[in-house]
């Protein structure tokens, strides 16, 4: 069906959304702008907030190596963050990827989180991203789901 084939009330409707939209687009680019720099300048202090699970309570025994505390849903979900991309997957992307119910998923993440092997950040639209932290990202290597290629060159 051709535009012209629309009624003129339609065409007005659509005339103003899109300049409704053009004139919020540059507010709405500078709020984008502000909220990232603010995320930015408080990277620090956002560290334990990005925690999005209780924190684990404090032990007094030495916690068992980690072999032993990695469950099957939390290898996975290591695997498929150590994958692809490397700046972070939100639960969405996971959950529809790895084809896990929600709770599963969220009772995944909330072990690797407290058991520092997943870093969790907010994204520029405020929403939170899952990667790997150091330490994950030491034992994905470990376990292979990272290669790492070796130079082996003498200077």
């Amino acid at each position: 069906m051709p535009l012209s084939d629309l009624p003129m009330s339609v065409l007005f409707v659509i005339f103003l959304l899109g300049f409704l939209l053009l004139g919020i687009y540059p507010a709405w680019k500078r709020t984008a702008e502000k909220a990232r720099r603010l995320l930015e300048k408080h990277s620090g202090s956002l560290e334990p907030l990005t925690e999005l699970f209780d924190p684990a309570p404090p032990t007094e025994k030495p916690l068992k190596p980690l072999r032993q505390e990695i469950d099957d849903f939390e290898n996975l979900l290591l695997w498929r963050l150590s994958q692809p991309p490397i700046k972070g997957l939100s639960r969405k992307q996971l959950r529809e990827s790895l084809h896990l119910e929600s709770s599963a998923l969220r009772a995944a993440l909330e072990s690797l989180s407290r058991k520092g092997l997943v870093h969790i950040r907010i994204s520029p639209l405020f929403g939170f991203r899952f990667s790997l932290s150091e330490t994950g990202y030491a034992y994905a290597v470990e376990q292979g789901y990272i290669t790492q290629l070796l130079n082996n060159q003498s200077s």
